[in-house]
């Protein structure tokens, strides 16, 4: 039995819209990877689902990206980044880089 993620998720505790062919649903966004992250939402999604979500990171920065949803759990829905601009992609793992850093220290 081995480590299934390439990434290692971070804790985020912040609000995010996801699309669903308009309909604009809340959710908090728990967890965060350069490819993937930890969605919860009161609604339910389906596995294989592909959604817009729209975040913030850091002070100000609006992330835009598609996700796709990978795994279901209660309430909780892992997500896979599957389209997100080179800025937003440098910017995000800029972001993570710079949490690690500041909480773990480099070595």
């Amino acid at each position: 039995m081995g480590y299934k993620r390439k990434f290692t998720r971070l804790p985020l505790a912040c609000q995010g819209d996801l699309n669903r062919s308009g309909e604009i649903i809340s959710c908090h966004v728990v967890d965060l990877s350069e490819k993937g992250m930890l969605l919860r939402t009161g609604t339910p999604l389906k596995v294989d689902e592909e959604l817009g979500l729209t975040f913030v990171l850091g002070p100000s920065r609006r992330i835009q990206c598609t996700v796709k949803v990978v795994r279901l759990a209660k309430a909780d829905f892992g997500a896979q980044i599957i389209n997100i601009s080179p800025d937003d992609q440098h910017y995000l793992t800029e972001h993570l880089d710079d949490f690690i850093a500041s909480n773990f220290g480099r070595f």
